[in-house]
């Protein structure tokens, strides 16, 4: 008797196909962070291009949440603090009320006779001596309203004066100013992933099969 027998191969073939999988979500999630992080770079540098010098809080505002084998999903994006700012900065609109502002019961001031630094902000210890020096009286003081007389706006004004002479410094002033859209984050961190995650992809997936064999 002359017996054939003849195995498909199917068991050791479904083996493979597994271990490749395996490797190419090992591949992809390298990829997916490699990709990410300089993606979170790009946001970074690019602020210079899009914003009048930017802060060091602006321009490393930016964080990356790994992505893993399972989840094959990495996150770029900004934390709270700088979120609240940047989305006005990326879809334009009024901004959201600043902390101080909170603490002194209003919103939408901007910087009226008071000196600003390199990046057009008013230091946090000015603001601070002003807001705190509400509860104050006499020269140096300050109060949030609308002065008596000459039809002026709501703000935060410092009294100041000399020879029994008052006068009124506005340091804020209350506005609705509208931001234009200016940071262009989703052409940022697509055109980073068009020119980078292929590149990453391929090179993690040799070097995962080459550690397979």
């Amino acid at each position: 008797m002359l017996n054939l027998i003849v195995q498909s191969g199917i068991d050791r073939l479904v083996k493979q196909t597994q271990a490749l999988q395996k490797q190419m979500a090992f591949a992809a999630s390298n990829a997916l962070n490699s990709t990410a992080f300089d993606a979170r770079t790009s946001l970074g540098n690019s602020t210079r291009d899009y914003f009048n010098k930017p802060t060091t809080f602006t321009q490393r505002g930016f964080f990356v949440e790994k992505a893993t084998k399972a989840t094959l999903t990495a996150i770029v994006g900004a934390d709270e603090k700088r979120g609240k700012y940047l989305r006005t900065q990326i879809a334009g609109g009024q901004r959201g009320t600043k902390p101080f502002e909170r603490r002194i019961g209003t919103s939408q001031l901007v910087p009226g006779a008071i000196k600003v630094n390199a990046s057009g902000n008013v230091t946090k210890a000015a603001i601070v001596k002003l807001t705190t020096a509400t509860s104050k009286t006499g020269k140096g003081s300050t109060f949030i309203g609308i002065p008596k007389g000459g039809n002026r706006p709501f703000g935060l004004y410092e009294r100041q004066g000399k020879g029994g002479k008052e006068v009124l410094i506005p340091r804020f002033l209350q506005a609705r100013p509208q931001y234009n859209s200016r940071f262009p984050i989703v052409n940022i961190v697509s055109k980073t992933v068009n020119n980078k995650y292929n590149y990453y992809f391929i090179n993690a997936l040799e070097k995962a099969i080459a550690s397979a064999r």
